[in-house]
C-alpha cells in the first residue's frame, strides 16, 4: 500500500519534534501536526516561563546583598511589563527554533488540530494524509480521581537533622 508519509506525528513538543527529526534523518517521509504552539509545555507554559519569573522574583534578594560583593548601583526598580515582554520574546524565539529544526530536517509541518480517521489516516484542516505509521505525542493532562481526599495536599515532612 502507498502512503503520503512514512510517519505522521501528532504533537510538536520536545518528544514529537525529536521523533520527527530523527525519523526524517534516517530517510523517512515525515509530517507533524500541532494545534497550539511548537515546543510543547516546557517551552510555552512550563520550564521556560517559570525560570523567567523565578529569576525575576529572586533578583531582589541578590541585589540586596550585591554591595557585599563589591557591586554598587542606584536604587533598584522593577518593571513587570519588561519581564513579561522578555519572557514572551524568549518563548517566541524558541518556537522559531523548533520550527527551524523541523524545516531543516525536511519535516512537513501542519498547524491545526489533527484527527485520526483510521489506523493510517489523519485529517488536519480538512486535508486527509495517509501514513504508514502514526505517533501520538500530545503529552497529557492530569486527572484527579473522584475518591475521598483526592484533592488534599500532602503535609510537608520534617527532615531529621
Amino acid at each position: 500500500m502507498s502512503f503520503d508519509v512514512d510517519l505522521f506525528v501528532i504533537g510538536a513538543g520536545s518528544g514529537g519534534v525529536r521523533a520527527a527529526r530523527f525519523s526524517a534523518g534516517f530517510g523517512a517521509r515525515v509530517a507533524v501536526a500541532e494545534s497550539r504552539y511548537l515546543g510543547g509545555t516546557c517551552v510555552n507554559v512550563g520550564c521556560v516561563p517559570k525560570k523567567f519569573l523565578v529569576y525575576g522574583a529572586h533578583y531582589s534578594e541578590d541585589y540586596a546583598v550585591a554591595s557585599s560583593f563589591g557591586w554598587t548601583s542606584g536604587k533598584p526598580q522593577f518593571d513587570w511589563p519588561t519581564l513579561i515582554a522578555n519572557k514572551n520574546r524568549e518563548i517566541h524565539r524558541l518556537n522559531n527554533v523548533y520550527r527551524g529544526l523541523l524545516e531543516n530536517s525536511g519535516v512537513a509541518l501542519y498547524e491545526g488540530h489533527a484527527r485520526l480517521l483510521d489506523p493510517h489516516t489523519v485529517e488536519i484542516n480538512g486535508q486527509r494524509i495517509s501514513a504508514a505509521n502514526i505517533l501520538i505525542a500530545t503529552g497529557g493532562w492530569p486527572q484527579v480521581p473522584d475518591i475521598p481526599a483526592a484533592n488534599m495536599r500532602p503535609r510537608p515532612t520534617k527532615l531529621s537533622s
